[in-house]
């Protein structure tokens, strides 16, 4: 997964470790005990270090910030009904009283002397902040890592900052949770590990990208499968072994396999399931979240007032944790209070994710599990393949407002469509009201931008198309501040905007494929029929309660829908900035693998692709472009997709853009030439 924003943030942080350090911080007003019961489940709170943010700076009439980065000490009582959906809470040894203690990590960044106009709650990716994509920081300030700055937009927009600890195996702000045991004993349980490898080699790098991995017994299965959509083949156990070969000697490493037959081929996908021993409560985290967002709203004491208002933010993995923090009915406190106003799950599709069972493993990617199962939609429906009935919000008695966000890429993955249409892909369903959906046309996974590029470095793949160069920061900000306007105004955000069934404009995938295949530019496509797909899975007898059997069984694929695109090859539906609209090149959600990276027919994780040396995709001459760039964006203020403030950003933009693809098709032309 990744970060949003222009690229990924360093979360090492610049200090004075002297300063404040141990001080406790907004310490809990209610820590009494009723009938056995713990009525507050943040205990303390640790002040490790703390500074003035930006050395100082003055951002508008919220003047300086502070930054703050703490430990928080959480307390749970098992007992408690708000508490027992958490997956084998009811195995961890408690203390004397019958709670649960566990700690984690918290950042703050919030106004001096002022009231924030919202606290923004950023769940962290893989222990990295996410939001500060929202600033649009520069290059240098990445490099830097020292919590960039950028253009400023959060804090000039009012906004305090908490960045929350919730994973147990992550790096940075992470959380330390307990294990669940039975008459004293470790649990043992299956783990599944994948990975697609983009050369032939012995040995295969099989963890999530965690800072904790499961410990292997040494019993495990390997599979093989050509393709998402192939069935797995397992592979003989005395084929392969834990450990790597390093400089041509083999060292045991749990985290990696190596064949001992030959070689994992390039494009395969492989499989590990294996045993652990050893269960850490992975849901706790759900809780943490809970509690120490819901600490801030009501219990800590700010400078001038409490912030009136909570959103929610989680970029890819953390949109999903917002999704299935949502769908385990966890917006109420212990108190029964609210805990979010409104939440923006971003590029997290229609998945959920390893956020809440047995041997979970949040960092996973791609393998189906209880998280990847339905319900999708917020719209309660019955699932024609299982029979199911409900909504992803069925036990939240109290739902937010839920705007959620998503490029192209995530409706190639194959599960975005599902969150607004029937399970049978045949019809729209009717959106809450509470509910907004966007799709942000011609645009991928891991946000856009220039020079163009070939190489996806999350990835570690070279790619046959330039990697999407299209900036959706623009519409998310506005997205941002439209969530503000409804929850402290009411004033309600722009219409869904996203493709439909009604309108024809969401297609299956092989329809857009072929209409790139009439293109003599695009040599290079792929086969629907290798694509990712959501799953009718079954995991086991056990699975209702949160023991998965691995790999699922793969009963029946979900409809994989996308936009159609236009006569330019562009998606014709969703949020359209200028480069799509006018349009300035061809963009889309999706690349294919480069063959000598093998996987025929599949594609690029996260990557979409941006051509510019297209004749046809551009305007005739740079003031033409400027013209209908201009009057794109004026019609994308007035409404309100755009902010007023970030129109200059959009127009300059698009003509970057252009000048790119002049540049090109000029450089084509004279390669033409004999």
């Amino acid at each position: 997964d990744s970060l949003t924003g222009e690229s990924s943030i360093d979360t090492r942080i610049t200090v004075n470790p002297n300063q404040d350090s141990g001080r406790k911080l907004g310490s809990s007003k209610h820590q009494a005990h009723t009938s056995g019961s713990c009525l507050l489940a943040v205990e303390s709170i640790t002040t490790n270090s703390q500074s003035d943010y930006a050395e100082g700076l003055e951002f508008g009439d919220f003047g300086s910030f502070l930054f703050s980065n703490l430990r928080v000490q959480y307390v749970v009582d098992p007992r408690r009904p708000q508490n027992s959906g958490i997956v084998d809470i009811h195995k961890v040894q408690t203390d004397s009283d019958g709670l649960i203690r566990f700690s984690g990590d918290a950042r703050l960044i919030r106004p001096q002397r002022s009231t924030p106009s919202a606290l923004l709650v950023d769940l962290v990716n893989r222990g990295r902040p996410t939001a500060f994509g929202f600033n649009r920081p520069t290059s240098e300030e990445v490099a830097a890592g020292n919590l960039p700055v950028g253009d400023g937009f959060l804090w000039r927009h009012g906004f305090a900052l908490l960045s929350v600890g919730w994973q147990f195996d992550a790096e940075g702000i992470a959380l330390s949770v307990p294990e669940a045991t039975e008459s004293g004993n470790r649990l043992r349980g299956s783990v599944a590990g994948q990975a697609q490898p983009a050369r032939d080699t012995r040995s295969l790098f099989i963890a999530p990208n965690a800072k904790r991995h499961y410990v292997p017994t040494g019993q495990g299965q390997l599979y093989q499968r050509s393709n998402p959509q192939a069935p797995y083949r397992p592979i003989m156990r005395d084929a392969w072994r834990f450990g790597r070969l390093k400089d041509g000697t083999f060292v045991d490493d749990a985290q990696f396999i190596t064949r001992l037959d030959g070689e994992f081929e390039k494009g395969c996908i492989y499989t590990l399931v294996y045993e652990a021993e050893g269960a850490p409560v992975v849901g706790l985290g759900l809780l943490a979240i809970r509690d120490i967002v819901a600490h801030f709203r009501y219990e800590f004491t700010w400078p001038k007032a409490a912030p009136p208002h909570v959103i929610g933010y989680g970029a890819s993995q953390t949109g999903r944790l917002l999704r299935h923090y949502l769908f385990e009915g966890l917006n109420l406190d212990e108190q029964h209070r609210q805990v979010f106003d409104a939440v923006i799950p971003h590029i997290a599709g229609g998945q959920r994710g390893d956020f809440n069972h047995r041997f979970a493993q949040p960092g996973n990617l791609g393998i189906p599990a209880l998280g990847q199962q339905a319900p999708f939609s917020i719209s309660p429906q019955r699932d024609e393949r299982t029979g199911q009935e409900g909504g992803l919000l069925d036990r939240c008695a109290n739902p937010p407002k839920v705007l959620s966000t998503n490029t192209s890429w995530e409706y190639w993955r194959g599960d975005a469509a599902l969150i607004h249409v029937s399970s049978d892909g045949c019809r729209d369903l009717k959106l809450q009201a509470f509910e907004r959906v966007y799709m942000f046309a011609g645009t991928h996974h891991i946000n856009g931008i220039l020079p163009l590029t070939n190489q996806l470095m999350l990835a570690g793949e070279t790619t046959p198309y330039p990697l999407n160069s299209i900036s959706f920061t623009p519409l998310l900000r506005a997205v941002l501040i439209n969530a503000l306007k409804w929850i402290r105004d009411g004033e309600e955000p722009p219409p869904s905007s996203y493709p439909r069934i009604g309108d024809g404009t969401l297609v299956n995938r092989s329809e857009v494929i072929q209409e790139f295949s009439r293109h003599d530019r695009f040599k290079q496509l792929p086969d629907a029929a290798c694509l990712n797909s959501m799953w009718v899975a079954d995991l086991g007898e056990q699975a209702d309660r949160g023991i998965c059997h691995l790999p699922a069984k793969l009963i029946s694929p979900y409809p994989a829908l996308v936009s159609a695109v236009d006569e330019d090859l562009n998606e014709c539906s969703g949020l359209r900035l200028p480069e799509v609209s006018v349009p300035v090149g061809v963009h889309s959600g999706w690349n294919p693998r480069l063959a000598d990276h093998g996987g025929s027919g599949q594609t690029v994780s996260f990557a979409g692709f941006s051509v510019f040396d297209v004749a046809d995709t551009i305007p005739v001459s740079k003031t033409i472009c400027e013209q209908h760039v201009q009057s794109a964006t004026n019609e994308l203020v007035t409404n309100r997709i755009v902010l007023e403030e970030d129109w200059e950003l959009v127009v300059q933009n698009a003509l970057e853009r252009f000048d790119v693809a002049v540049s090109q098709i000029t450089a084509k032309q004279q390669e033409a030439r004999p």
